[in-house]
């Protein structure tokens, strides 16, 4: 790859559809959540002065409405989010994606089932009431299938709020159903239920806990060795001085860094010189500096060229050389040291003028 540099935006500042992806995601949740939690209760057709049966029909409605364009605004900003290559053919068409393909599809999955609910709705008056109910169970299928989606793709699973919310939905759909099954009067149906109730959540407890809460899971989900640190299995924050004597930071793998970012003008009348700098927070301590030069585009920089250093405080040793490749949150560059060549790939989280991430310096034939 060296000398071929891509052209990219440099945002400086949150990535807004990184963002947005992960609120809609978590808010659609919610909100099928208590789409699904009044529907059940609303087969018993349960009803009070404060909340009779229209209000209850209505706020269903309402909520299945609001939770599927969510859907939609979470799909729509997942695929012109420059950082993971899904398509668009992958939001509606399960495991036509590279990206963690398994857990996706289940996002695809679940958004047809949705679709299929708002389109056969929409034709309620030309389908029998046996046929639009049949498919109108679908949304109690979409549910869990988007839960475990959220769980195994979603980036936040490892968040505490964000799994108090996914408890909280659980807790929720979990109480609709056993309250519902403590009217049935066949009592097998009401065991089965009520088995099932215990069953299922347990078995989402297990899986957050042996997969997405333990590490390497990014990895084990799928993610592509290029939208990894290392394609070897290190813990985060790994770094070594194998091969790298004299000040030479010669293995680091995953190595979580801390910097800040300016933004000057030059070196041409029209171009604007982006720096970054700053060090590992693991020892042995290195310093990182990244210079980037560009043409204002938007709201970030096209580039047109940059430069990276890697190296001990202290020590004139390091590895340098030019940044061949910068996608989104990725940035990769061609160094040289005393070592030989190597292949510097960064992970960057910009906040304003606040730069963290991860750095990983790998041998050149891992390209």
């Amino acid at each position: 790859m060296t000398g071929h540099l891509l052209s990219a935006p440099v945002i400086v500042g949150p990535s807004l559809l990184w963002y947005s992806t992960r609120a809609t995601g978590v808010v659609a949740m919610v909100l099928l959540t208590g789409t699904v939690v009044l529907g059940v209760i609303g087969t018993a057709r349960a009803s009070s002065d404060r909340w009779p049966r229209i209000v209850t029909a209505g706020l269903h409605r309402n909520l299945a409405l609001t939770s599927a364009a969510l859907v939609g605004v979470h799909i729509v900003t997942t695929v012109l989010d420059p950082f993971a290559p899904i398509s668009w053919i992958a939001a509606v068409v399960p495991f036509s994606s590279p990206y963690r393909p398994f857990w996706l599809s289940l996002g695809a999955i679940a958004f047809d089932l949705l679709l299929a609910v708002l389109i056969t709705s929409m034709l309620r008056d030309r389908l029998s009431h046996r046929a639009w109910k049949g498919a109108h169970l679908l949304v109690y299928a979409s549910w869990p299938i988007a839960l475990w989606h959220g769980l195994g793709t979603g980036t936040d699973t490892r968040l505490a709020w964000v799994l108090a919310v996914d408890v909280a939905c659980v807790a929720a759909v979990g109480w609709a159903v056993w309250w519902r099954l403590s009217l049935t009067a066949d009592p097998l149906s009401r065991g089965t239920g009520l088995a099932a109730v215990a069953v299922l959540p347990l078995l989402t407890l297990i899986f957050v806990i042996t997969g997405p809460l333990q590490p390497g899971w990014s990895r084990r989900a799928g993610t592509p060795s290029a939208l990894l640190g290392s394609r070897t299995p290190a813990p985060a924050g790994t770094t070594g001085t194998a091969g790298g004597g004299g000040g030479q930071p010669g293995r680091l793998v995953n190595a979580r860094f801390t910097g800040r970012l300016s933004v000057t003008a030059g070196p041409a009348a029209d171009e604007r010189t982006i720096t970054i700098t700053g060090r590992t927070v693991a020892a042995p301590v290195q310093n990182l500096t990244i210079v980037l030069h560009g043409t204002p585009a938007g709201s970030g920089v096209a580039l047109s060229g940059g430069d990276v250093r890697i190296g001990q405080p202290g020590t004139a040793s390091g590895y340098a050389g030019p940044v061949v490749m910068l996608q989104g949150q990725q940035l990769v560059a061609a160094v040289t040291g005393q070592s030989g060549q190597r292949r510097a790939q960064f992970v960057l989280t910009i906040s304003g003028s606040a730069v963290t991430g991860t750095v990983s310096l790998l041998a050149a034939a891992q390209e």
